[in-house]
């Protein structure tokens, strides 16, 4: 919930016009921006917690079925509330016009999220925005989430196969498969710096994170957890940051973290579940609601839009997770939950 926060916040500064001239801090120190940095803290959690769904149930089925519902059923609706409700309320062109064109429709695709082509536009909506390019910027990481609980059920059902049929390798292989990725990681990472290609890195980062996280995940047993070699990764931050070796290192020091942190006692760090996570709301509806904002109030300053899309989209997503995500994941639909 608090990175959901964070992705809010970061925006709140980078979507108004009215905003104090300042450095993100994030960005000095990881030399990655404070959304993204947020972000990479969503897929390295979730590159432990999904590789840990799959390890306990050892079902495709049920993992296929458990991915679904946690996110297309609230993508569904916001996209569907954004394409007709919040369009033709704000768009500048008629409502003939703006259903017939073709773009109007195209961005009900993003709920195929195989696509990592994200559609950003509705005709005629957000036009005058400083970011007039997105109605909703934070779509574009669903697809690249999508795609990791992919390569996690091939690399789990290529575990499987090692194990049975190449057990007296099966170390050679994970250790080989360790290097390739993380030689590839590294020097794409520098190929994206040096060619600009700063989304890419982004995603690149995205990738190392979540893959890290499921790699902790399988040596949970073997790591030891402590503050004190977090703080020590953190502090490594500024001396390898320009090196070749950041990516992967950036990645670990992140995973690593929060896996710390994961593991303070629950009601310091998880009190906000008593009553329901909100965070895929919060992450899915804030941008809309925050460029709604900028188009009705284009003097908002930083602080008001934060305070004022943190409170409104804390609506949608309560209202989201209470009457869509909770009871659909709470439904029972294999035949032997049926049973029990």
């Amino acid at each position: 919930m608090l990175c959901a926060i964070g992705v809010l916040f970061a925006h709140s500064y980078v979507l108004v016009s009215n905003r104090p001239n300042i450095k993100d801090p994030f960005q000095l120190y990881f030399n990655i921006g404070m959304g993204t940095f947020f972000v990479t803290i969503f897929f390295s959690i979730s590159g432990f917690l999904i590789y840990r769904s799959l390890d306990r149930s050892h079902d495709l089925q049920h993992y296929v079925l458990a991915r679904s519902k946690r996110i297309f059923p609230a993508l569904s609706v916001v996209l569907l509330l954004t394409v007709f409700i919040l369009g033709p309320f704000i768009t500048e062109l008629d409502i003939v016009t703006y259903f017939s064109t073709p773009s109007t429709w195209q961005y009900l695709l993003n709920i195929n999220l195989l696509d990592i082509h994200t559609h950003f536009k509705l005709p005629g909506v957000f036009i005058e925005n400083p970011h007039s390019n997105s109605v909703n910027g934070s779509l574009w990481t669903l697809p690249i989430e999508t795609w990791m609980y992919v390569m996690t059920a091939l690399a789990f059902c290529l575990s499987g196969l090692t194990k049975h049929y190449l057990a007296h390798w099966q170390l050679h292989i994970k250790l080989t498969s360790l290097v390739c990725f993380i030689l590839i990681a590294c020097l794409t990472a520098k190929h994206f710096q040096n060619t600009h290609q700063f989304e890419k890195f982004d995603m690149l980062i995205f990738i190392c994170t979540f893959t890290v996280g499921s790699i902790l995940y399988k040596l949970r047993y073997r790591i030891p957890v402590m503050w004190s070699i977090a703080g020590l990764l953190l502090l490594g931050i500024p001396w390898l940051k320009d090196t070749l070796a950041y990516p992967i290192y950036y990645s670990l020091t992140i995973a690593y973290s929060v896996l710390v942190i994961a593991y303070l006692p629950c009601e310091k760090t998880h009190i906000y579940n008593r009553i329901g996570d909100y965070s895929y709301g919060v992450y899915i509806y804030a941008f809309p609601i925050q460029q709604t904002l900028v188009l009705f109030i284009p003097d908002i300053s930083f602080l008001t839009m934060f305070l004022a899309s943190l409170s409104i989209t804390l609506i949608f997503a309560t209202i989201s997770w209470h009457f869509i995500e909770s009871p659909i994941l709470n439904r029972r639909t294999s035949r032997k939950a049926q049973i029990k």
